[in-house]
């Protein structure tokens, strides 16, 4: 006989709601979808989300990943609120059971859970087992009181086994050194399992990791970040790893935690850019290793990350600029409770949507800064200090960045060895007073880099050298497999650029740099002007000595190319007034297959 199916959430009675759990709302309101979604009848997919709602990428049956919906099916039903109709519900209880069954089937006798393959078949499977086992104490945390015995049991025994393999293996230690947040997971979800079942031998693999969480060599880098595909993940899956950051912390309240938080926040406000208005702040991720990323900052609420932010006067109190402030949290509240069709809203948006599991970190204590705490932290952004400097890291992954400081402008600029997402250069240009001129994107998108024919060095594997000289900081690099030689001389007022072709066998060079304006910047070149604005979403097509930016009245950037080339401009417009424009040309010759151009950064 066919299961009764999960009955549909029809109406909402707001007072019966904490104002901490209106975020569940969405998950409430689309939960029937997702529970009717286990396939009940026997047979090999019992068990298995028939709808593919999560993890859509790999959607598989042998991918334990896409059943980590399991801990949003405990949580309904192991949550003992007015509103939740599906408190120790029959039928989510027997879909509960399938689901977790079917998931204890998947894992390798190891404990390793799979995700591309099948457990005899895939690795490695640091992340699976990492965040499956963090899920799966989550169930036992908000469901263990109500679970059958024998289920329990099993959940316990399959958790158990997942935490031993990523926290004792060597080829999950090895992993993790280059992709450390998918250790973290199983860190603080092995912690929980250890607390809820009085488990001192797990407790103390933990601990054994803990020791290791700042050694430069295993996890951390010596520039501050978490390596994540062995470099850094400045902003976009950062938000993965802070998400295990905050119940490790809350679970193991040492203070190795806050210290990981504080030199990431204080690596990524290298990357951070303020804006003239005060109050908008871009983002510099040309050198992220594994995502792109949004260029400019979004606010998101976050839960339980107040705790991390105690009496923070370091580098942690950058995390703030990420957080919605108190009074948009609390217009969303008001929001919330006005609204008089919650349901017909929510189900709307899950016609279109996924279903992401319910977050762990449900009844962790909400943390919004008011808005003038978030805009004095603006303020002291490293950007905003003229403090000349010159900086330059490396590391053993064959990662490099430099940082140089004038009083006019600030630049960073990233190289590595390898091939991985990051772009390689010079990642952003900001002028003291006019804010972000120039910004290099990741992945396949535009950056400052020369061309020679279809190859880049945006991708060309290379580490600097860098050294004081010519009036400025030079950094040079050497591109065997190009054959060129790139030379940048950061003067106080200006950026040399030289280039060497001798070598490049008679390819073509250009060089390609991403501008960032802003649609009442005027571009000027040799005979006339054009408003960025106007640009129409046309290439625009010259042959000047000269291209200089115009913003405010003021020219901020001013390229100067020895004589006339041919350049062209290539806008794409984005919300918000900005106007990204690549800028591509062929570097004049000066004599023996060397060319070069100037860069000149008004004040």
């Amino acid at each position: 006989m066919a299961s009764k199916p999960v009955a549909e959430v029809t109406s909402i009675d707001k007072s019966q709601w904490k104002p901490e759990e209106y975020g569940l709302c969405y998950h409430f309101v689309n939960f029937a979808r997702l529970a009717n979604s286990v396939v009940t009848e026997p047979g090999p997919l019992q068990g298995w989300f028939s709808e593919a709602l999560w993890r859509h990428y790999s959607y598989a049956p042998f991918n334990a990943r896409v059943m980590e919906n399991y801990h949003s099916l405990a949580f309904f039903y192991g949550y003992n609120a007015p509103w939740n109709i599906y408190y120790r519900d029959p039928g989510v209880l027997e879909r509960l059971e399938l689901a977790l069954n079917y998931t204890f089937d998947l894992v390798g006798e190891n404990g390793a859970i799979p995700e591309y393959a099948t457990a005899d078949m895939d690795s490695p499977m640091l992340a699976p087992s990492s965040f499956g086992m963090e899920y799966m104490s989550g169930v036992l945390e908000i469901a263990g009181e109500v679970l059958p015995d024998d289920l329990k049991h099993r959940l316990v025994a399959q958790a158990r086994k997942a935490a031993v393999y990523v926290l004792t293996s060597d080829e999950s230690w090895d992993h993790a050194r280059a992709f450390t947040n998918q250790f973290l997971g199983a860190m603080a979800g092995g912690l929980r399992l250890a607390r809820l079942t009085q488990d001192a031998e797990l407790r103390g693999f933990v601990d054994r990791a803990g020791e290791a969480l700042l050694d430069v060599g295993n996890f951390m880098s010596p520039m501050g970040f978490l390596y994540e595909n062995s470099g850094p993940e400045t902003f976009a899956y950062f938000f993965t790893t802070l998400s295990r950051l905050v119940p490790l912390y809350h679970e193991w309240r040492d203070d190795r935690v806050l210290e990981v938080l504080r030199r990431h926040c204080a690596w990524m406000s290298r990357w951070m850019l303020l804006e003239p208005d005060g109050e908008t702040v871009l983002l510099a991720g040309s050198h992220q290793t594994r995502t792109g990323s949004g260029y400019r900052l979004a606010t998101r609420e976050m839960t339980g990350i107040g705790e991390l932010l105690v009496g923070a006067p370091d580098e942690r109190r950058f995390m703030k600029l990420f957080l919605r402030p108190q009074e948009a949290v609390a217009a969303r509240l008001q929001d919330w409770e006005a609204n008089t069709n919650l349901v017909g809203m929510l189900r709307e948006q899950g016609k279109k949507q996924g279903y992401n599991p319910v977050s762990t970190m449900v009844g962790y204590a909400p943390y919004a800064p008011p808005a003038d705490e978030i805009a004095a932290v603006r303020s002291t952004l490293p950007c905003t200090d003229a403090t000349p400097f010159a900086d330059t890291r490396e590391d053993d992954r064959g990662n490099q960045y430099v940082f140089i400081r004038y009083p006019a402008y600030y630049t960073g600029l990233a190289f590595a060895s390898r091939r991985t997402t990051a772009q390689h250069g010079p990642g952003f240009l900001w002028h003291s007073g006019a804010g972000t001129l120039i910004l290099s994107e990741n992945g396949d998108r535009a950056c400052w880099e020369t061309r020679a024919g279809a190859a880049g060095t945006g991708k060309g594997g290379a580490l600097a050298k860098v050294r004081e000289g010519r009036g400025g900081q030079e950094v040079i690099l050497r591109y065997a497999d190009l054959g060129l030689t790139k030379t940048f001389v950061f003067r106080p007022e200006a950026i040399d650029v030289l280039l060497s072709t001798r070598s490049a066998g008679g390819q073509s060079v250009s060089e390609r740099i991403p501008l960032l304006l802003r649609e009442d910047d005027v571009v000027h070149v040799d005979y006339g002007r054009c408003p960025a604005g106007g640009m129409g979403g046309r290439v625009l097509g010259l042959v000047t000595q000269t291209l200089g930016i115009e913003r405010d009245g003021k020219q901020v950037l001013l390229f100067d190319f020895g004589t006339p080339v041919s350049a062209s401009l290539k806008p794409t417009y984005d919300p918000g007034s900005y106007v990204r424009t690549t800028l591509t040309f062929s570097p004049a010759a000066m004599f023996f297959s060397r060319t070069g151009y100037r860069v000149k950064i008004g004040i």
